[in-house]
């Protein structure tokens, strides 16, 4: 097995050339697009068009009427390449936040747990009944079983451990709590470095002939002092469950449909910990990709996308060196990142999202808008070409000419629908890329509360059964006991950094000696409290107490948990230990490294975590408004959660959008488990702000929209018809007999002149002629321009031989109308601009009127207010 695994690892490694390939590789989008099945609809629908524009390029060549769209499906293929590039990107980018996710999860929840253990064995190691034990060696077999005993309720309460050996200073073994090698030697190194070390502890983790079974022990040791403290007397072991703890990291991290796979590796990148190890066995050595954003191995003949996390450590402590280590097949690599996240969310709330501008990069922003320009420009040639046939109705093939123009108008429809829903596909995924990364942090937090406050439980506990305690509240306490308690609780909470103060009360309630010589002061007082009571009346030294998370004296008068247990001695309750947890910086801290981060490894801007009880009021926050005791007033289906749940969506919160992601508590271990008696039902929250609520305006669906494509291609059936140019200026729907209309053209380049009234816009080169603009919006009741550039619609009236443009927000359609649907105005609007209107038909919903505007009316009001003479040139320009 050992050599199998040796050729399997050696073969994952490679040479650097290899090493650069696959780092390019992962970072190749048209190679990784490959994997990506959540391109395949986009894809397909993109080619569709592709082959249409393809078809309409030919033909409009052949049939030269305007219908030369060769530029727009130019333009159509290099967009549908930038979008399916960046729907590729962020499907890539997504899979390895994921993967990089749970990689760092994995590493730093473990080397949190080991924090624990370093302070653990120092503090056992001065115990002192082992002390006693390992000193003088004269009680025989009885002793050796009340230490055993001891040992066996130090791994009731810490159940991370699953043996504790008591060693000699030659290696004899003295006690052990689960084994029979009493009175064995070891020849292990651990025992002589950890008689010399100037480190609070050793650590281990290889094979030793303590533990000859075990392939994986993670042992923690440390010299036992004697009493005087002058020389050692023996060395105690604390022996961790490594491959249980891994199991129970990996188990929360990686689903039962989850292609993933987490590894833990040792300096030397050997497995020495796999969620799945029959696909990576531990032994395995694999390519680390520390430093890099992923990287693609093979590893037994297959492909992997693989990412590497060094741990932030914690509290200086950055454990043995090992990093954690993620990986999932290429051909399953890209799965998750489609987006499930947002199956919950309410539509109206994903709308304002994918609507928001200031979420997404300027590439993704642009795409919208190039499609919408594409469509224009579409729309202008279908708008041209049909205003070409109806003043040359002399043309050849005119039929078919106008189902070809039909045909390219359709495809810009259809352009514009199919880039809107691959739009929204791309960004769907960068939204739920975030509510999925919100999720994984609330997860994060919950999971570093839960194992924080198992620790904290086991403390006070443990710390009840130290014999001094007993002996001394067991009878009469004199100063002289004061000061011996309060300075064992200090030695404690110099090794225990976590609490604010330590401290000790009688069977009365009396505080007898602290930790903590600022709280010296309470010292004979009698605590109130409803815990203390209960804590008095625990049944056994299994069962502990905790406060509510409430204002204590014992912490400033500011919120705190205080957890505490009975002191007994004959078995009868003598007095308490109570620990008062730091809270504000502890959850302070924990709610931090719970923080979604960006790309570039800082803080996202304005995401905050939060600690809640079930009913919203707040425990903890990053977030300066959200006070402990304040109350969050957010949806309750982010509380209403079952025991380990979740609840992810986007919600509106002041007056933003944000991603959420909330977890209800399952506790760790026996903390909070079934067998355990308490119950404190907290939720961690995650908040991501996505960002105000701005419109992207180029991409809604008008009135406008509607109307031009409920007239679209309607005919006159026979009858004596009329062709109307039609386009939108403001809200309104207008027209223009198609046989004064020359051309519509882009509305980019007016070049203003100065000294005019507003509605002249200026000048614009057109057919080497300078022609004036004009806004009729001034002259049109109610009718108010969007303030884009939009389009000109150049205008002729062949008997004046002049020619002028008019700007225009939007292109309608170019419609045949029965002359028996023309009406002409009322006697009111006589002198106005309008030269007659045309009824909707009945099964049109919206009923809008078309108003047909004058061409001789537009020049005679503009002539009639005496701008021609005052234009340099003539504003009416000879065409």
């Amino acid at each position: 097995m050992a050599r199998i695994l040796l050729f399997m690892g050696m073969s994952s490694i490679g040479d650097p050339m290899r090493k650069r390939m696959q780092e390019k590789q992962a970072n190749d989008i048209g190679y990784l697009s490959k994997f990506m099945s959540g391109l395949q609809g986009d894809q397909e629908r993109l080619r569709e068009i592709q082959s249409v524009y393809d078809n309409l390029t030919l033909l409009g060549q052949l049939l030269c009427a305007g219908t030369d769209i060769t530029g727009m499906r130019a333009d159509f293929n290099n967009l549908a390449g930038v979008l399916l590039d960046q729907l590729a990107r962020e499907l890539r980018k997504k899979a390895v936040l994921s993967l990089r996710s749970s990689a760092r999860i994995a590493i730093d929840i473990l080397i949190r747990n080991l924090f624990e253990r370093t302070a653990d064995i120092g503090f056992l190691a001065t115990d002192s009944d082992i002390r006693s034990f390992a000193q003088s060696r004269e009680e025989g077999r009885e002793g050796a079983e009340r230490l055993k005993a001891r040992f066996g309720e130090y791994v009731r309460k810490y159940s991370v451990y699953h043996n504790i050996i008591l060693l000699a200073p030659d290696g004899t073994i003295l006690v052990e709590l689960d084994g029979d090698n009493v009175g064995k030697v070891s020849g292990d190194p651990l025992v002589a470095a950890s008689l010399k070390t100037e480190q609070p502890y050793v650590e281990t983790f290889r094979q030793t002939d303590l533990l000859p079974g075990e392939s994986s022990p993670l042992i923690y040791s440390y010299r036992v002092m004697s009493e005087d403290g002058s020389r050692p007397v023996g060395v105690l072991c604390l022996c961790f469950r490594f491959e249980d703890e891994c199991r129970r990291i990996f188990r929360s991290l990686v689903g039962e449909d989850d292609w993933t796979v987490i590894t833990i590796l040792d300096q030397d990148g050997c497995i020495i910990a796999s969620s799945d190890i029959y696909q990576f066995p531990v032994g395995a050595r694999l390519e680390r990709a520390v430093g890099d954003e992923c990287r693609i191995v093979r590893f037994a003949g297959r492909e992997y996308l693989a990412t590497t996390h060094e741990t932030g450590g914690y509290q200086g402590y950055m454990g043995p060196g090992w990093t954690g280590h993620a990986l999932a097949p290429l051909n399953h690599a890209f799965d998750m990142a489609l987006a499930h996240e947002l199956e919950h969310v309410p539509e109206a709330i994903l709308e304002g999202v994918l609507e928001t501008a200031t979420l997404f990069s300027n590439e993704l922003r642009d795409i919208p808008v190039r499609a919408a320009s594409i469509q224009r420009e579409l729309n202008r040639a279908v708008w041209n070409g049909n205003v070409w046939l109806s003043r040359d109705n002399y043309a050849l093939n005119t039929s078919f000419a106008k189902v070809l123009l039909w045909e390219i108008g359709s495809t810009g429809v259809k352009t514009r629908n199919v880039f809107s829903r691959s739009t929204t596909n791309l960004y769907e995924t960068v939204v739920s890329s975030v509510l999925y990364d919100c999720a994984s942090m609330a997860a994060l937090a919950m999971d570093i509360m839960d194992r924080n406050l198992y620790e904290r439980a086991n403390d006070c506990r443990w710390w009840a059964l130290t014999s001094a305690f007993g002996e001394v509240l067991g009878g009469t306490v004199d100063e002289a006991d004061r000061c011996r308690l309060s300075a064992i609780l200090k030695d404690i909470n110099g090794l225990y950094t976590v609490y604010s103060n330590l401290l000790l009360f009688d069977a009365s309630a009396s505080i007898t000696a602290v930790s903590n010589p600022a709280y010296n002061s309470l010292i004979g007082q009698t605590l109130q409290a409803d815990w203390v009571r209960e804590t008095l009346g625990l049944a056994d030294t299994q069962s502990y107490c905790v406060s509510a998370f409430e204002p204590s004296p014992l912490y400033g008068n500011r919120h705190t948990y205080i957890y505490s247990a009975a002191i007994r001695k004959n078995g009868h309750p003598v007095g308490g230990v109570a620990i008062v947890f730091d809270s504000t910086p502890q959850f302070a801290a924990m709610l931090r490294d719970a923080l979604p981060r960006s790309e570039e490894g800082g803080i996202v801007e304005g995401a905050f975590a939060v600690f809640t009880e079930r009913d919203g009021r707040v425990i903890a926050s990053t977030e300066a408004t959200l006070c402990a005791g304040t109350r969050l007033e957010i949806g309750r289906e982010f509380f209403s959660l079952d025991r380990g749940a979740g609840c992810s969506n986007i919600i509106e919160f002041r007056d933003r959008y944000y991603a959420v992601g909330s977890r209800m508590s399952a506790g760790y271990r026996e903390y909070k488990s079934e067998t355990d008696s308490y119950r404190n039902e907290v939720v961690a929250l995650v908040f991501v702000p996505l960002s105000e609520k701005l419109l992207f305006p180029e991409d809604r669906h008008s009135l406008r929209t509607m109307a031009k494509d409920s007239y679209a291609m309607r005919r006159a059936n026979g009858e004596e018809s009329v062709e109307i140019a039609t386009f939108y200026i403001g809200r309104g729907w207008y027209g223009i007999r198609s046989s004064f209309v020359i051309e519509a053209i882009e509305g980019q380049f007016v070049t203003p002149l100065p000294g005019m009234p507003e509605w002249v816009k200026g000048c614009i080169m057109y057919r080497e002629q300078a022609i004036t603009v004009f806004d009729l919006s001034g002259f049109l009741p109610g009718e108010t321009r969007s303030g884009k550039s939009g389009q000109i619609v150049v205008i002729r009236i062949p008997e004046q031989r002049a020619s002028f443009g008019i700007l225009v927000d939007e292109l309608g359609d170019i419609p045949e109308i029965a002359s028996s649907r023309i009406e002409p105005v009322p006697a009111m609007m006589a002198g106005s601009l309008t030269e007659s209107l045309v009824k909707p038909h009945a099964e049109d919903a919206e009923k809008r009127i078309l108003i047909i505007l004058s061409a001789e009316s537009i020049r005679q009001r503009l002539a009639g207010l005496n701008v021609i003479e005052s234009l340099p040139g003539r504003i009416l320009a000879g065409n």
